[in-house]
């Protein structure tokens, strides 16, 4: 039988000398069977491409230039451009031996899907407390799986794995949300969920590509607390690896629960606890020796509460089951508008009610993790929000465009679907002027900027006004107008006006929805009424106390609202002037 071919790839960011040496010992690999080189170079400003192009090499090698986009988008990219029927994935700090794919081909062929090698410290590597304790950890590792320990999750690193194509296709590649904007972690631990769930992986202690770590004690912190933030990330992704993961980092031990969680949320103290650290690295080696083990001790103490400050940061470990729910209308200024004018909000203002949220804390979930927390299945973020518009006026796709998808926020939009006109008809009875919704087209650009389309209604009629007989065409008859769009049957509906009664909620419930909202204030969860979920509108008037007040204190802040009671009684005018003028 031939040996199957094999693709090494390296992404590698502004590490032009280590990425040479690395490259430099994979010229000198011996294998029997085809094999290529690609090297996808992310961004680097430091002249990596060029030295890379002088290193003679015996088997055919490519490098790739693109635009900086993080750790997870240069594998991928490196993957797609790659032939063989192996890919080998190495850190561009990965020294490696002559025979390191001889020994990754032999666990393939013993039925494996995947490899994992020994990364053991590289003997080149600065010396100091860092590189000791790295040298400790990959020393660790092998030693609990060659002697027969399971091999977890988290022993699965994305900087010396190989895992055959279609295996890789299969699973889908690693997500490159982990690592966009060029932050670090759990790309790999994402990937190593969805590949051991279906296939063989294995730990080979003959594999080894010696590790050079060359990082300085300033990135190494930024490092844990962009890790601190990504297993934040990873926990919403995969909730039932959550208490896993943190208890890796001892998450219920005395120590994190009484000094480093309560700590990490107290900017100063971390910063100057990360200074301190930084200091003790750089003068380790200049300690007398006996100094030396205290001195790592209190450094990896640092690390620890920054490593919590990042989780702190990204809205701590996921654990409530709760959210704010917010709703928005217009994005444009409609001040002057006899019925419209509440709202209409301008996008200034909104973008700072967003950076407002976020500064204090708040993190936007998306509907998949509101729908995993409603059915039981997840947790969020103690200060989650999800952000909801209703309507579907023209302006919110290119709002999605601009404002949410560059920050990674996404929402949840309801479409009325039956209005010929393509406007809101509902308002203009009243005296409102004309707004243009979302047609087709729109509603497509408006998934492909992540936000999801729930449903209206058709007709924006207030649910409690209709018969029996036409409450199916508005719940029913809206999502098939949807589906019928090519968009994603719907999963939530919003009341118009948000108004419902049980005749309303039975119809909604008997379409298939998953939940819908109304307009009742307080945050939505498990225990609350699925099909009369509440949510927090948001108007012009809302200055900025009004908002902090809505936003942390939705049921408080009624009391100091009564014009609800004044929108009630003037949609009830207006529903009664649309059955008269239906009549007439």
């Amino acid at each position: 039988m031939s040996a199957p071919s094999f693709s090494i790839i390296i992404p590698t960011f502004q590490r032009r000398d280590v990425v040479c040496d690395a490259v430099r010992a994979i010229a000198q690999v011996e294998y029997a069977g085809p094999l290529e080189l690609l090297v996808v170079v992310d961004g680097s400003t430091d002249g990596s491409a060029e030295a890379l192009a002088a290193i003679p090499c015996p088997f055919p090698t490519r490098i790739i230039v693109q635009e900086n986009a993080g750790l997870a988008a240069t594998r991928n990219r490196g993957a797609a451009a790659a032939g063989g029927e192996i890919l080998l994935f190495l850190d561009d700090d990965m020294i490696c031996q002559r025979d390191i794919v001889t020994q990754h081909a032999s666990s393939h062929a013993n039925g494996a899907d995947a490899v994992l090698g020994h990364i053991p410290l590289d003997p080149a590597s600065p010396p100091g407390l860092l590189a000791e304790g790295v040298g400790k950890w990959a020393e660790a590792r092998a030693a609990a799986l060659s002697a027969g320990a399971p091999l977890s999750l988290f022993d699965l690193l994305g900087g010396h794995l190989s895992v055959r194509r279609e295996v890789f296709d299969a699973v889908g590649g690693f997500d490159q949300a982990f690592t966009a904007g060029g932050t670090y972690g759990n790309e790999d631990f994402d990937f190593g969920v969805r590949l051991l769930e279906r296939f063989r992986v294995c730990f080979n202690p003959q594999a080894v590509a010696f590790q050079r770590y060359v990082v300085t004690p300033r990135h190494h912190l930024r490092q844990y607390f962009q890790a601190g933030s990504a297993d934040v990330a990873f926990a919403r992704k995969h909730p039932e690896r959550a208490e896993e993961l943190f208890r890796l980092h001892e998450a219920l031990s005395w120590k994190a629960r009484a000094v480093l969680r309560p700590l990490a949320g107290i900017a100063w103290a971390t910063v100057a606890v990360r200074e301190a650290a930084i200091v003790l690295a750089k003068i380790d080696r200049r300690l007398p020796r006996a100094l030396r083990p205290l001195a790592a001790k209190l450094f990896f103490a640092a690390r620890d509460l920054v490593y919590w400050s990042g989780v702190h940061a990204a809205g701590g470990i996921p654990r409530s089951r709760q959210a704010l729910v917010l709703c928005y209308h217009a994005l444009i200024d409609l001040s002057g508008d006899p019925v419209l004018a509440d709202y209409g909000l301008p996008p200034g203002r909104f973008i700072r009610q967003i950076e407002r949220l976020l500064g204090h804390g708040f993190v936007f979930i998306t509907p998949d993790e509101f729908a995993a927390a409603l059915e039981g299945r997840g947790r969020l973020p103690a200060k989650a929000v999800l952000l909801t518009f209703d309507d579907c006026y023209a302006e919110l796709a290119d709002a999605a465009q601009r404002i949410l998808l560059p920050r990674g926020i996404r929402a949840l939009a309801f479409a009325v679907t039956g209005m010929a006109s393509g406007t809101n008809e509902w308002d203009n009875i009243a005296g409102s002027r004309t707004l243009r919704l979302l047609d087709e087209t729109g509603l497509r650009d408006l998934v492909a900027s992540g936000v999801e389309v729930g449903c209206h209604s058709r007709t924006h009629r207030p649910m409690p006004g209709l018969s029996v007989q036409e409450l199916p065409v508005e719940t029913s008859g809206a999502a098939e107008d949807l589906a019928d769009q090519g968009l994603p049957r719907p999963r939530f509906f919003a009341y118009p006006h948000g108004e419902s009664n049980e005749n309303g909620r039975a119809a909604v419930r008997e379409a298939g929805f998953l939940a819908a909202f109304g307009l009742r204030r307080g945050r939505a969860g498990p225990t609350s009424a699925r099909y009369d979920l509440p949510r927090v509108e948001i108007l012009a008037r809302d200055g900025p106390a009004r908002f902090w007040l809505k936003t942390r204190w939705p049921k408080l802040s009624l009391l100091l609202d009564w014009r609800p009671i004044v929108r009630h009684q003037r949609r009830r005018v207006t529903a009664r002037l649309r059955k008269l003028a239906a009549r007439a």
